[in-house]
């Protein structure tokens, strides 16, 4: 705090009898400040109270303040640095803004409250994550997902035939309808490979996956009619309709393709086209 006798003060600048400034208070002050060689930097890192607001009380630019308790916590800040008498102060600035003076002091507000950017970051990190599991959940069940929705339901096989001489008839309707269940029966193809490789799988006409995968990962997919299978390396991958092994297919070491569809269910093995 600087010390400077009030009634100097008061003498020099011709405060009237009320002991209070003729002049505007925003200039009364900033003589104040000039009278004892300091400046607006200096009564900031003091108070901390940022030198805008200290501008704006100087200048009597009332609206570029926080107002109300805020504002006579200033004066009172700046009035006790600078060695002044800080009810008069107070006083003085309720008169010019036509104010209510408020008993007491009232604590000094910060330069600038800090914001909170906490919640968010947490939010945001929150999204990543969520973000990336949809996207592995995606790469890993995708095909399976995808092969479901192509799937049709199956017809009902006929009962079993009793196996009385009787019934050969029956036992003969109940043969084509069970080669009609058959037919209607669902593709299941299942794949391992042995290295990373990329690979495509088109069941019925629309693709249901396209993608690395791992060595030794294992995928099911599922169609009605047939399936094309695209990969970088022919002989890193093994294959399997409906539980039965394809035969490789394609150079070793290259990329190839193969369809399967219901006819290679009859063949001990598939070919390639």
């Amino acid at each position: 705090m600087i010390d400077t006798p009030a009634t100097d003060a008061y003498i020099f600048l011709g405060c009237g009898p009320s002991g209070m400034s003729s002049t505007p208070f925003g200039e009364h002050l900033k003589r104040e400040r000039e009278m004892r060689g300091v400046s607006l930097e200096e009564v900031s890192a003091a108070t901390r109270i940022s030198t805008r607001f200290l501008e704006a009380i100087e200048s009597d630019r009332w609206e570029s303040l926080p107002g109300g308790v805020f504002n006579r916590g200033f004066i009172r800040s700046v009035a006790r640095y600078l060695g002044l008498d800080e009810d008069s102060m107070v006083a003085e600035y309720a008169l010019e803004t036509r104010g209510r003076v408020e008993t007491g002091v009232v604590p000094d507000p910060p330069m600038e409250m800090p914001r909170n950017w906490k919640p968010a970051i947490v939010a945001a990190i929150a999204l990543v994550v969520f973000l990336a599991g949809v996207s592995f959940a995606y790469a890993r069940y995708g095909g399976k997902i995808a092969a479901r929705l192509h799937r049709k339901p199956a017809v009902a096989t006929a009962p079993a035939a009793s196996g009385t001489p009787g019934d050969a008839p029956h036992t003969a309707n109940d043969a084509a309808a069970g080669a009609a269940a058959a037919a209607t029966d669902p593709l299941e193809l299942t794949l391992q490979t042995s290295k990373l490789i990329d690979v495509m799988i088109v069941a019925d006409g629309a693709t249901i996956f396209t993608g690395s995968i791992d060595a030794g990962d294992k995928r099911a997919f599922e169609a009605h009619e047939a399936f094309e299978v695209s990969s970088s390396d022919s002989s890193a991958i093994v294959l399997e309709l409906n539980g039965r092994r394809v035969a490789a297919f394609g150079q070793p070491g290259l990329p190839s393709s193969v369809k399967l569809t219901r006819n290679d269910l009859k063949a001990p093995a598939g070919d390639s086209h």
